[in-house]
């Protein structure tokens, strides 16, 4: 194809697809506003000759175009497992943003006949190439980078290069070495000639039924349930037959059998390396390309009249349409003698059709735990229904008996439950999926699935059964369902974190507690919230402060109603953690809301051990115990209420505001005893008739059953997990376990709930008492995103969680190397939540598009250049939005040492407020609006408020 064709096609494709050269709108130095993406089919045009250097060749042959293929292998699933993404590794996001070009982008990014399944190619290093080309603006350097082509060096290789835990872990892969990498892939200055196609040039007959090529195949022969067929034929050998006729290899070959000149204009080598050489133009779909190699329809023969699944599903029909049944004799066309090797046709078949086996890797591999969290009783206690995490099911037992009955598959990450009043449905809370499980308790299966809002937790009903309120824990809501339609009708606005609900004795109001602190000055004292939800009118009556007190969770009502108990911690963050000594850094109790909105607080720790993670509570039918689980050390504490209420009730309210909430003797006073359970107990029961508890026990799947008038525990029963405990569930006990800390005060969960934020932001004292506060960062799919720490200081989570830790954070002996080993890998494993703004291929909204180009922005609304490392790409580019480097961007505060900081990823950046290194701006917002005067962290102050708000927008689908 010559200058003048290349330029015509292009422009042709361009009006095919939707768009056009001439009527295109050019911005500054005449670049295209909006570039879209047109595949490496389209560079090769001119790019794949000899005097190219055969570019495209070198490409097909190399890792980055099999980049997309390789997500398809077992090890991929691993590596998704620890870089804490559940979905599946060729429909992440994170995955796909190094391993597919322009899987960012929506369908009209992309001219038709690009394709994300080509992995890697020319646009993903030089950028969208539908305005430079053209050869007329290829061949003039400045032309084309003014119309967006770009030149990579090392910056844009280690984008995706930098060193990644999980591909380490899996694959053991090397540092990453730019310059040995570059000479891999360094391919000659492109020139825009080239011959016509070789194939249509040499073509000696037509016929009826047409190549489609093997992106036609591809439509339906990928994925899991097809094998990835598409996937292993483009990991093979069969794929890289064109383009190993460039390779240098080819070359000796071709002279070999007396061939001269360039192997890929060779009909004779093209018979055997392409798929159907010498045939007519007219036997070629279009979008046919037969630089892919030996296709699918080179063995199965063209596919025009079989490839439509109605035939293709018909054998007797697909055969007499054209498909051909590959035999030996199709292979020895080709492999017979050629090049003088030896062919076994068993051999190869089996080599062929062997599926790829996930490595042995015991580190690694994860059975399916049950994990049970919540417990829920029949209206009549006939049945204790209880929600298993990692199960992804809800478990019948029997109280009686105490025997497992049933399970029932539900949604991701089951986690709340509740019934209507007679029992007749179930509601489940899928806090991965962001839904609802409706069963039906009669036959055991679920009948509906309900969206809501983010990461549910709490669900209840009202006593009539006419509504269902479900707590949306990450958005800061309570939706609110007609059960008749069994469709929301109003989404109610709570404080930070819902958590879970209770139902008042006279059924007229919900308690709702709050996991979160609500946003303050800096180095302030925690405030939260619980709230008083009116269910005769559906709104939020009242809501109250709960001060110096975080995570609050678990509610339950007394059965007079006098009050409410509900679990919460004391977090001192604002004193060095050397007074974890004292044992008084994170301390663990419960609040009590009277009636007359006041609100008491008591500690149920004890001088010389604590009570860490108080999660859950509830009260026997009589009111006289209280049950509160701690699941960082294995037990239930039980309080005397009458002597916990004469305690507050006999206090000044000067001891009942400064001194009971902070005095570690008073609870020796209330607390009747302790019953032993199994490990990392949450949330508990008591069933109606007063004589028994039950406790679920999530890293052990078991659930003990506490006979109340011992208060002893008197059974464990099994839920069915794997007995075998894994490393990655070895981790996950180390991490919930408050065994880790002095007095036994605190897990590494407590500071993580859910793997994610308390909302705090801390002194940790190696730098100085008082100096350099950091805030919390979240855990969810950190395994990728080192150095760690807000100062970029540790490259590894081992350094991150080893030695260090134990003398500033937990003031004991350092985990051994097998708790460390298995504490780090578990944290890799947490799994970061599906974009709730953005699934993928998900088209943006207007608001979300117009920020977006102001996130890639070069230029300000006035035409300056934004200098590169102001840039916000620049710093977070994609897939993982962190360059993994620190930049000082303007904001150090007056506590700080140094204004240097680790770039945070922004993955689910909507979900991890407050924001900055030391949570100083409660909103997305304000890290402009209120801390970014001079533009030293990104160029805003030219925006308009409508581009600020658009820009937030499109931050929020990362």
């Amino acid at each position: 194809m010559n200058k003048k064709q290349c330029t015509t096609w292009l422009a042709a494709a361009l009006l095919a697809g939707g768009g056009s050269l001439a009527a295109a709108e050019y911005g500054a130095h005449g670049a295209l506003r909006e570039p879209v993406y047109v595949g490496a089919a389209t560079c090769a045009r001119c790019h794949d000759s000899p005097t190219s250097g055969h570019q495209y060749s070198i490409w097909w042959r190399s890792a980055h175009a099999r980049a997309y293929a390789a997500l398809a292998r077992p090890e991929a699933r691993q590596i998704a497992r620890l870089s804490g993404i559940p979905e599946d590794p060729w429909t992440a996001k994170m995955c796909l943003g190094c391993h597919a070009t322009a899987s960012d982008t929506e369908e009209w990014e992309r001219m038709e006949g690009f394709h994300m399944e080509d992995g890697l190619q020319c646009e993903a290093c030089h950028g969208p190439g539908s305005e430079y080309a053209s050869a007329e603006i290829m061949t003039d350097r400045k032309a084309a980078m003014e119309r967006g082509l770009k030149m990579p060096d090392e910056r844009t290789c280690m984008v995706c290069h930098r060193t990644k835990g999980s591909h380490v872990a899996v694959l053991n892969s090397p540092k990453f070495d730019y310059k040995k990498a570059w000479a891999r892939i360094a391919h000659p200055r492109p020139t825009p000639e080239r011959k016509d196609d070789p194939a249509a040039a040499a073509a000696a007959r037509s016929a009826s039924r047409k190549y489609l090529g093997v992106m036609a195949c591809a439509q339906c022969h990928e994925g899991e349930a097809a094998g990835f067929c598409f996937s292993r034929w483009r990991s093979g050998p069969h794929a890289r037959a064109y383009a190993d006729l460039t390779s240098p290899q080819g070359y000796e070959r071709a002279r070999a059998a007396g061939i001269s000149g360039d192997p890929a204009e060779s009909v004779q080598c093209l018979r055997c390396h392409t798929t159907g050489a010498g045939r007519a133009e007219e036997a070629f779909a279009e979008g046919f390309d037969h630089r892919r190699g030996v296709q699918c329809e080179a063995c199965h023969g063209p596919g025009s009249d079989y490839a439509t699944e109605a035939v293709m599903m018909d054998e007797v029909a697909s055969l007499e349409a054209g498909l051909i049944k590959p035999a030996e004799s199709v292979c020895l066309k080709c492999h017979a003698g050629a090049h003088g090797k030896t062919f076994s046709y068993e051999k190869a078949l089996k080599k062929l059709m062997r599926k790829p086996k996930a490595p042995v890797n015991e580190d690694i591999t994860q059975l399916k735990y049950k994990t049970p969290l919540r417990l829920g009783l029949t209206p009549d206690g006939r049945e204790l229904w209880v929600t298993c995490e990692a199960g992804d099911s809800v478990i019948i037992v029997d109280p009686r008996t105490r025997k497992k009955i049933a399970e029932i598959p539900v949604g991701g990450q089951p986690t709340g439950i509740c019934f209507d009043p007679e029992g007749k449905r179930a509601f489940v809370s899928n806090r991965l999926d962001d839904s609802v499980s409706v069963i039906d308790t009669a036959t055991r299966k679920v009948t509906a699935t309900l969206t809501v809002g983010d990461e549910p937790h709490g669900v209840r009903t009202d006593r009539a059964g006419r509504f269902l309120y479900v707590l949306n824990t990450s958005i800061d809501s309570i939706s609110v369902f007609d059960l008749a339609t069994l469709k929301e009708v109003k989404r109610l606005t709570t404080g930070r974190a819902p958590w879970s609900l209770a139902l008042s004795p006279d059924g007229k109001e919900f308690l709702v507690t709050d996991t979160l602190p609500q946003f303050g000055p800096p180095r302030t004292p925690a405030e939260s919230e619980i709230a008083l939800v009116d269910t005769a009118t559906g709104t939020v009556k009242r809501r109250i402060l709960v001060h110096d007190a975080n995570l609050l969770q678990g509610v339950a009502w007394h059965p007079s109603g006098e009050y409410a108990l509900f679990t919460l911690l004391r977090t001192k963050n604002l004193v060095p953690m050397t007074r974890l000594l004292q044992g008084w850094t994170i301390t663990n109790g419960l609040g009590i809301l009277w009636r007359d909105g006041t609100v008491d607080q008591v500690l149920l720790d004890e001088p010389n051990i604590c009570f860490p993670d108080p999660t859950d509570v509830t009260i026997t039918p009589d009111g006289r115990y209280a049950l509160v689980t701690s699941s960082g050390s294995d037990r239930v504490a039980v309080v005397d209420l009458e002597k916990m209420v004469h305690l507050l009730k006999s206090a000044t309210p000067e001891e009942r505001r400064r001194v009971i909430p902070n005095h570690l003797g008073k609870p020796v006073e209330f607390i009747r005893t302790f019953i032993a359970t199994g490990k990392s107990p949450r949330g508990i029961v008591c069933t109606p008739d007063g004589k028994q508890a039950f406790v679920a026990n999530a890293l052990d799947d078991t659930l003990t059953a506490i006979d109340l008038a011992q208060m002893k525990p008197v059974e464990t029963i099994d839920l069915g997990g794997p007995r075998k405990i894994t490393k990655i569930r070895y981790g996950e006990q180390v991490f919930h376990s408050a065994r880790i800390s002095f007095h036994r005060e605190f897990s590494c969960h407590t500071c993580h709930p859910d793997g994610h934020i308390d909302g705090m932001t801390y002194d940790i004292e190696p730098d100085g008492i008082g100096r350099n506060p950091v805030d919390n960062r979240t855990l969810r799919g950190i395994n990728d995103m080192a150095p760690y720490k807000w100062e970029g200081l540790n490259p590894t989570l081992s350094r991150q969680c080893g030695p260090r830790l134990a003398v500033f954070f937990s003031r004991i002996d350092p985990f051994p190397p097998d708790q460390l080993s298995a504490l780090d890998t578990y944290i890799t494993t947490i799994p970061r939540p599906p974009n709730r703004y953005r699934k993928l291929n998900e088209k943006l909204t207007p608001s979300q598009r117009r920020g977006k180009k102001l996130f890639q922005r070069t230029m300000t609304n006035d035409g300056r250049v934004i200098p590169r490392e102001n840039r916000c790409i620049t710093c977070h580019p994609p897939p993982l939005y962190t360059d993994g480097n620190r930049h000082n961007v303007g904001t150090q505060g007056p506590l700080d040492d140094q204004g240097r900081f680790d770039a945070p990823h922004l993955n689910n950046i909507y979900d991890s407020a407050p924001y900055l290194h030391d949570g100083r701006a409660p909103t997305l917002e304000e890290i402009w609006t209120r801390f970014n005067p001079y533009d030293e962290h990104g160029v805003v102050n030219d925006m308009t408020k409508d581009q600020l708000n658009d820009l937030v927008e499109y931050l929020k689908t990362l």
